[in-house]
């Protein structure tokens, strides 16, 4: 993985995914990226810290969904 990349990167592309291709909803994005929608509102929320598989599953959706 990229050192440069963190994982405020990761979640502002989740956002973005979030926003642009889910319609603002967390229960598609966390069926597109495999995690239990209580995890992806606690990575929002700041309550839990996304793993490296989480931001490599993110950085390739948004490879594939907005061409990032």
């Amino acid at each position: 993985m990229n050192d440069d990349y963190t994982e405020t990167d990761a979640l502002e592309l989740l956002q973005t995914l979030k926003s642009e291709v889910f319609d603002e909803d967390n229960a598609q994005l966390a069926l597109a990226t495999g995690r239990p929608e209580s995890e992806i509102e606690a990575w929002f929320n700041g309550d839990e810290e996304m793993d490296e598989d989480a931001e490599m599953k993110i950085r390739g959706l948004a490879q594939e969904r907005l061409g990032e």
